[in-house]
C-alpha cells in the first residue's frame, strides 16, 4: 500500500507537470523510487494510473461509495455534509490544475478527457445519485435520482468553478463555501418536493 500510494503521488505530480501525454510509466517509476516492474504490478498501464490518480482524489474528499452506508442519516444532512466535500474539492489546486492540463490536451488527445471525466465529474454525479436513492423517497427511480444529481453537482460548482480553471479569482472563503451548499440544497429540495406532488 505504501508504494502504491508513492506511485500515485509520484503520477499526480507527473500528469499535472507534463500532461497525460508527456508523462511515461517510467517517468513514474523514477520519481516514486520504485522500478517500472512494480508501477506495472499496480496499474496495468497508463490510463489506469490515470484513472486511479483521479478516483483518488475523489476519495480523499470523501466521495467513495464505501462510505455510503444505510445508516440513520437524512437526505438533507446527506446533501449538505457531500456538498461542501464536493466544493472543497473543487476548489483544490490539484484539481483545478488537472483540469487546465485536459482542456490543454483534449485536441490532440481527446481519449484522456472521456478518462477524466469518467473518473471525475461523472463518478461525482454517480455518488451524488446513490445518496439520492440511499436517502431519498422509497419511490425515486434510478433517472430521477440522476437527474437530481445533475441538477445539484451544477449547482454546487456556480461561478467559482469556472473562474478557477480559466485563472480569474474564484476562491471562496469557508462560510461562503458553507452558504453556497445551502443554497443548492435548499434549491433540490425545493425541487424534490414538487416532484413529489
Amino acid at each position: 500500500m505504501q508504494k502504491r500510494k508513492q506511485i500515485l503521488e509520484a503520477a499526480s505530480d507527473l500528469f499535472l507537470e507534463f500532461g497525460f501525454s508527456g508523462c511515461s510509466m517510467e517517468m513514474v517509476a523514477k520519481q516514486s523510487g520504485v522500478s517500472k516492474q512494480t508501477v506495472y504490478s499496480h496499474f496495468d498501464n497508463k490510463e489506469a494510473l490515470f484513472l486511479a490518480v483521479i478516483e483518488d482524489k475523489c476519495a480523499e474528499y470523501q466521495l467513495d461509495v464505501k462510505l455510503l452506508d444505510n445508516g440513520n442519516h437524512d437526505l438533507s444532512q446527506v446533501l449538505r455534509e457531500r456538498g461542501l466535500q464536493i466544493v472543497k474539492l473543487l476548489h483544490d489546486h490539484k484539481v483545478i490544475a488537472i483540469y487546465r492540463v485536459i482542456i490543454g490536451e483534449v485536441n490532440s488527445n481527446p481519449r484522456v478527457a472521456e478518462l477524466f471525466y469518467q473518473a471525475g465529474p461523472k463518478h461525482t454525479v454517480e455518488y451524488l445519485a446513490k445518496c439520492f436513492l440511499n436517502y431519498g423517497e422509497h419511490s425515486m427511480t434510478e433517472e430521477l435520482a440522476h437527474k437530481n444529481a445533475v441538477i445539484f453537482f451544477n449547482l454546487l460548482k456556480s461561478e467559482f468553478h469556472i473562474k478557477s480553471i480559466l485563472g480569474l479569482n474564484f476562491a471562496l472563503s469557508e462560510s461562503q463555501q458553507v452558504a453556497l451548499v445551502e443554497v443548492a440544497a435548499r434549491q433540490i429540495e425545493h425541487l424534490l418536493a414538487s416532484e413529489v406532488r
